[in-house]
C-alpha cells in the first residue's frame, strides 16, 4: 500500500468482488488450458534450458506469434498478446489464458490460432499431451522452472503432508471463469459448480494413469489437488460451512496463510504462519496491504471453485484435446449462464440438454465431442486406458497427443 492511502479494511475486500458485477449482456467466458511439452526423441518433459526446451519453446512462439516477452532475471518465462497470454507452470506446462469471449466460437477461434503458433514452435522436436496428469515421468525426474514464485511455493510445501508438489510439477488442468450478474448470482454460480464438482469431473476425466500405473478411474488430477494443502485446497470453508455472500467467501479467504508477499516487485516469503487478516490487521515489515496484495493472495486459494480476481473460476477438469475443450467452454457457458441452480443428483445428460436449450444457433454443436463420449457411457480417460493396456506407455501418449 502506497504511503498516504488509507487502510484495507474487510469491508473493501468485501466491495471489491462486489464492483465486479456486470450486467448479463456482458458476460463472457474466460479459458485457460494447460499442456504438457515432451521432447519427440526421449518421450521426457522438457526441461528449462536447451533445445528443444521450454524456454526456446516460448521463443519461437513469440517469433511466430508476435506479442510482448514477459521475462524474469533476463530469462524468456512468458508471452502477452491481446487475445491469449502464454505463462508456464512449476513443472513446464505450457498454460494458455484466453482473453474473455462471448460466444464458444469466438473463443474456437483464439484456440486453433495459438495451438497453430505452439505446434509450428514446437515443429518436428516436440510433441504435446493433453492429460490431467503425466502419466509417465516419474516425479522425481519432473523438471522444475527457475521462477522465485514457483521456488518460494517448493520450499513452502516441502516436507508437508499431502501431495501439493505433486500438483504443481505433474498435473494440468482447463479452467473457465464466468462472470456474475449480482452478489446472489456469484453464490449460486460457486455453490453449483461445487454440487456438481463430482458429476463435471468425472464427465472429462482424463488421468488414469500416474508414473506409469493405473490409479483412478475418475480424475486423479482432482484427487491431487484435494490432497494439496487442506487450507487452501478442495471445498472453500470446508463442506461443512457454505458460502452464501461475498461476506463469507473474504473470511474464509482471510484465513489462509498466505505463501509469499509482494515488496518493491519482488517477491518475499514471510517466514511464519501469516494468515491476510494477520496482514490486514498488524501489517507485515511496517507496511499493510493493498488491494494488488489481495489479488496476489486469492491467486493462491486452489479450491475446486472460487472468487478469482473479477470472476467466478470453475477449476474441475483435467486437460483434454481440443475438441473438447471447447465442449467445456460450451458446457459451462450453457449451464451457469442458464439461470438455473443443480443438485448433486444431476445427470450428464441433464446438463448437455440445458447447455443444448442455452446456446444460440450454431454454438451447440460444439457439444457434440462431449455428447457422444456421454452416449457410449464413456470419459476421455476410459479410452486413453484402453490405448495403455492395449499399447503401454507408447500407445497412451500418441492417444494424448494434440
Amino acid at each position: 500500500m502506497s504511503a498516504g492511502q488509507e487502510r484495507l479494511n474487510r469491508e473493501d475486500l468485501v466491495g471489491y468482488f462486489r464492483e465486479a458485477v456486470v450486467p448479463p449482456e456482458r458476460n463472457r467466458i474466460g479459458v485457460e488450458y494447460e499442456l504438457f511439452c515432451l521432447d519427440r526423441a526421449s518421450r521426457e518433459r522438457l526441461s528449462f534450458e536447451g533445445i528443444p526446451g521450454i524456454e526456446w519453446l516460448l521463443s519461437g512462439l513469440l517469433d511466430r506469434s508476435g506479442g510482448e516477452a514477459v521475462e524474469e532475471g533476463g530469462r524468456l518465462v512468458g508471452i502477452d498478446r491481446p487475445d491469449w497470454s502464454v505463462s508456464i507452470e512449476p513443472g513446464g506446462q505450457i498454460e494458455a489464458s484466453f482473453s474473455p469471449c462471448r460466444t464458444v466460437t469466438e473463443f474456437a477461434g483464439k484456440l486453433e490460432e495459438y495451438l497453430a503458433g505452439l505446434k509450428a514452435a514446437g515443429g518436428e522436436k516436440v510433441i504435446f499431451i493433453a492429460s490431467g496428469v503425466d502419466p509417465a515421468t516419474p516425479f522425481e525426474r519432473a523438471p522444475w522452472v527457475p521462477k522465485r514464485r514457483y521456488r518460494i511455493m517448493r520450499r513452502y510445501w516441502e516436507g508437508r503432508p499431502g501431495l501439493s508438489l505433486h500438483m504443481m510439477a505433474q498435473t494440468a488442468a482447463v479452467q473457465v471463469s464466468l462472470d456474475y450478474n449480482s452478489e446472489s448470482d456469484a453464490v449460486a454460480k460457486l455453490n453449483t459448480a461445487l454440487n456438481l464438482s463430482c458429476l463435471l469431473g468425472g464427465m472429462l476425466a482424463n488421468s488414469p494413469v500416474y508414473q506409469g500405473v493405473y490409479r483412478h478411474a475418475g480424475s486423479f488430477r482432482q484427487k491431487i489437488w484435494c490432497r494439496t494443502d487442506r487450507e487452501r485446497s478442495g471445498v472453500p470453508a470446508s463442506c461443512t460451512r457454505r458460502i452464501a455472500s461475498f461476506a463469507d467467501y473474504v473470511d474464509y479467504a482471510l484465513e489462509v496463510p498466505m505463501i509469499f508477499v509482494r515488496r518493491d516487485g519482488r517477491l518475499e516469503e514471510p517466514g511464519e504462519r501469516f494468515t491476510f487478516r494477520d496482514f490486514l490487521e498488524r501489517g507485515w515489515q511496517g507496511e499493510f496491504p493493498g488491494l494488488d496484495d489481495w489479488r496476489l493472495h486469492l491467486n493462491t486459494i486452489f479450491s475446486l471453485v472460487r472468487f478469482n480476481n473479477t470472476a467466478c473460476e470453475v477449476r474441475l477438469f483435467d486437460s483434454n484435446r481440443p475438441e473438447l475443450v471447447t465442449a467445456i467452454a460450451g458446457l459451462v457457458s450453457g449451464v451457469f449462464y442458464s439461470g438455473r441452480e443443480f443438485t448433486p443428483l444431476a445427470a450428464p445428460a441433464e446438463l448437455l440438454e440445458v447447455a443444448r436449450e442455452n446456446l444460440e444457433g450454431r454454438e451447440a454443436d460444439f457439444l457434440r465431442p462431449l455428447e457422444l463420449l456421454v452416449g457410449a457411457n464413456e470419459t476421455p480417460g476410459d479410452r486413453a486406458l484402453r490405448a495403455f493396456r492395449s499399447a503401454g506407455l507408447d500407445g497412451l501418449l500418441e492417444s494424448l497427443r494434440i
